[in-house]
């Protein structure tokens, strides 16, 4: 039930995300809706999957949202107040959620009641990756990295039992795409709150919230 919550939860994020008009910057024109296509995003009426970065700022200028997309899939979404303090951040890889922040109005970093229910959703997608002849055991252990940085004791036990042909170099590899993807460079280590980008320029084109 647990995992019916989660997926209806990132599927409503998807239609959040693409159903209201925003503008783009650099990517023009203003007031961009993407279509979501078997998992990829692409502009209306395009047969090449989007690129670019989507970003709306509040009425007064601040930065609100901004995703990031690259060959149709999302990478990056986050969002902030209106005093410029971080308020989401969301991380993907190949279409898949690796870490959710949230804030509060004073920055301060809130725990997510679902966080347990994704862990494991990566640890299964790294057993999956694992197990699958060829196994890949990279995409495995970056998963299994991702899932224990979520706080997944099994995955945490199958990162300090690798293969005996898994060298350490590959190992550590592996890590490190795992927190280039969490956006951090040490799994213990509490990331600090993503800074707000410039303010977009005022053209015209930009949506106000």
């Amino acid at each position: 039930m647990g995992r019916c919550f989660l997926l209806a939860a990132l599927a409503g994020g998807l239609v959040a995300c693409s159903s209201e008009p925003i503008s783009t910057e650099p990517t023009r024109p203003a007031n961009l809706v993407l279509e979501e296509r078997d998992g990829l995003f692409f502009k209306p009426d395009a047969t090449e999957p989007f690129t670019g970065t989507l970003a709306r700022q509040h009425i007064n200028g601040a930065p609100s949202h901004e995703a990031v997309y690259t060959n149709g899939l999302r990478l990056l979404q986050r969002s902030w107040y209106t005093n410029g303090v971080p308020r989401t951040e969301y991380r993907f890889h190949d279409g898949h959620m690796v870490v959710r922040r949230d804030w509060n109005f004073k920055g301060q970093l809130q725990s997510w009641k679902n966080l347990e229910v994704l862990a494991h959703e990566q640890f299964l997608r790294g057993v999956n990756y694992f197990t699958n002849q060829p196994p890949d055991w990279h995409q495995a252990y970056v998963w299994f990295h991702i899932a224990s940085a979520n706080g997944h004791r099994d995955a945490r036990q199958a990162l300090r039992t690798p293969p005996e042909n898994f060298s350490p170099e590959a190992l550590s590899d592996a890590r490190n795409a795992a927190m280039g993807l969490l956006g951090r460079t040490n799994e213990v280590t509490t990331p600090d709150p993503p800074p707000a980008p410039n303010p977009i320029p005022k053209t015209g084109e930009t949506k106000k919230d």
